[in-house]
């Protein structure tokens, strides 16, 4: 009877097995040979003694071999309690050597981070890593998340379509490059690699497939970032003839059902709503961590008339004070304040743009600092500062101030996060919030100049369409972010279905009519013959994954990733391509001229 690795159970006692697997962990005791025996399921104890262990001895770490023997329960004293095979073990009676392995290059049965390679050596020999329990782990819980979004989306009467991955180039207004591809055929052309299914997913709209989804590669040639790859998975949808409201409860249906599904945790439906304007105002973001409730708020006013004069001579330059005040309990946490939160989040403060950190503390009706001329120099303005900030006995106020409103806003808000995860009073596990009513356009802070604040095909709203000739700036489009737990999961919006429409958004971002037709005159042609309202999202697959199984890093959720480089330790790419094959390839292009 054949057996994995991680099925034997005390229900097998005394049965024959067949075991396949890879030798993880070799103990020998004299006249007995203990072997882990491995494979994604799991790991079983294998023994050998007498004329079987002789063969045995000459196996080494990592071995592939089949095992043959009889299950019997482990004594008492031998039991394993951390392991689901742990009662348990094979006395072998046969083994095959299927094949040899290298030493590897680190441990495998170590799952203590500490004791782990540097991620490049990890990525270099990423069929190595994969092995270990934690990563087979993540990557079984990802096949699992999947199989749940495309039930649901099934049973939801919707086509799992796929778009295609050689696209015409068009313009984009992410920010993000795009990889292209030369085509032989067609010489001196090139293809393009989609950085979204988005247009093409709208002529599904077009063509009447009126419910879509797809699990899709997408690809982005951007500056490499901590949470970010040049290829990532999107769960994208597309529906038509529905609003926000239809997509946004369909997405917290699915969100519920997958999270009971592979979590067994109940998500509680509807979720908050909160509008773009004022998730700024109050959180310095758009994607606020709502675990918590600590606001940011504007002491300008305050910090001017006070006698501090670190502050007073940044808002005397135009710049503002931003605080926030944090529920901390500084009492019985003063050690870890002092010498842990604080110090750390004024060196992240550094990182992030921001000179340095203010911060005091509230006790006995009183605002303190060490050292206490801070405190002092606020001493004018306590009572308006407590009252504003709403100041309860041990709260941590930190304040930051910075010439550049949006520098600002960016580390405080990213500081507010920090600290907060740190103290750990969470209102709940996993907060969701939907994000709304973002502005179609915004300014760019150097130039002046209006750009798209997320793409030109988000609807405005109804409410604010009348801008759109006089005041752009004042136009919000019917786009919504998923948010949970300050990560920004998925993003969509309602889409322009109507060309005239279509072309006088693109128009107002500088693209001419020849640049419209060049790059984007396909879409608006589809949009001509009848193309329905029409709206979806996508998530973000890799990193909602991440999220739910309380991970930063999206690598791990990732068979194959690139490093922080953009690159493949594995394989060595990106890599030259040899000149001789290049020269050959332009020689055969002139000779075809």
């Amino acid at each position: 009877m054949d057996k994995n690795c991680g099925e034997i159970r005390a229900a097998d006692d005394g049965k024959e097995v067949v075991m396949y697997g890879w030798c993880r962990n070799i103990r020998d005791h004299g006249g007995k040979l203990f072997i882990d025996l491995a494979d994604r399921y799991g790991m079983t104890q294998i023994v050998f003694e007498g004329d079987i262990k002789k063969k045995a001895d000459l196996l080494g770490r990592e071995y592939t071999v089949k095992i043959s023997g009889k299950v019997r329960k482990r004594e008492a004293d031998a039991v394993d309690a951390t392991s689901n095979t742990g009662d348990m073990e094979v006395y072998a009676s046969d083994i095959d050597t299927i094949n040899e392995a290298e030493i590897p290059p680190f441990e495998i049965g170590d799952e203590k981070e500490a004791f782990l390679p540097g991620e490049d050596i990890r990525l270099r020999y990423r069929y190595i890593d994969l092995r270990r329990s934690r990563m087979i782990k993540n990557i079984v819980f990802r096949d699992s998340v999947t199989k749940s979004i495309r039930k649901f989306f099934w049973e939801n009467d919707f086509l799992e379509l796929e778009t295609p991955i050689l696209v015409r180039d068009t313009y984009d207004a992410s920010g993000s490059r795009t990889f292209v591809v030369p085509s032989r055929v067609n010489k001196g052309e090139f293809f393009a690699l989609p950085q979204s299914p988005q247009l093409y997913k709208q002529l599904c709209m077009v063509a009447g497939l009126d419910k879509y989804f797809q699990i899709a590669k997408v690809f982005r040639d951007e500056d490499p970032r901590e949470d970010r790859q040049p290829e990532f998975v999107q769960m994208d949808v597309e529906v038509s003839f529905k609003d926000e409201k239809y997509i946004q409860n369909l997405i917290e249906k699915l969100v519920q059902r997958v999270f009971s599904e592979n979590l067994h945790k109940e998500v509680k439906i509807p979720f908050r709503h909160m509008d773009y304007s004022e998730a700024i105002k109050k959180y310095g973001n758009d994607k606020p961590d709502m675990r918590f409730d600590y606001e940011l708020v504007d002491i300008s006013d305050e910090a001017k008339r006070s006698n501090y004069n670190i502050l007073k001579r940044v808002l005397e330059s135009g710049g503002k004070a931003i605080a926030v005040a944090f529920d901390a309990d500084y009492g019985s946490e003063k050690q870890r304040f002092d010498k842990d939160y604080m110090l750390e989040s004024i060196e992240t403060a550094k990182n992030l743009g921001l000179r340095g950190l203010t911060w005091m503390y509230y006790s006995g009706n009183k605002l303190h600092s060490v050292p206490e001329s801070i405190a002092a120099s606020f001493a004018g303005v306590e009572k308006d500062l407590s009252e504003k900030l709403e100041l309860k006995d041990g709260n941590v106020v930190i304040i930051g101030a910075d010439t550049s409103e949006s520098t600002l806003l960016g580390a405080m808000s990213k500081l507010r996060r920090i600290i907060g995860i740190k103290i750990g009073k969470f209102k709940e596990e996993h907060s969701f919030l939907w994000v709304d009513k973002f502005p179609l356009y915004e300014k760019d802070e150097v130039t002046g100049a209006l750009q798209p604040a997320h793409n030109p095909f988000v609807a405005p709203t109804e409410e604010t369409m009348k801008y759109l000739d006089s005041e752009p700036e004042k136009a919000l489009g019917k786009r919504y972010d998923l948010v949970l737990n300050g990560v920004e999961i998925g993003g969509g919006s309602i889409r322009i279905h109507k060309p005239d429409m279509q072309r006088k958004a693109l128009k107002s971002m500088g693209l001419s009519d020849e640049d419209i037709e060049n790059s984007l005159g396909f879409l608006l042609k589809a949009l001509s013959y009848g193309a329905p309202i029409h709206g979806g999202i996508a998530f973000g697959l890799d990193r909602f994954v991440a999220v739910m199984a309380g991970s930063d890093d999206i690598k791990d959720f990732i068979l194959f990733p690139r490093n922080r480089k953009a690159e493949s330790p594995l394989d060595g790419s990106p890599s030259p391509i040899d000149s001789k094959r290049l020269k050959a390839d332009y020689d055969l292009y002139k000779k075809e001229q």
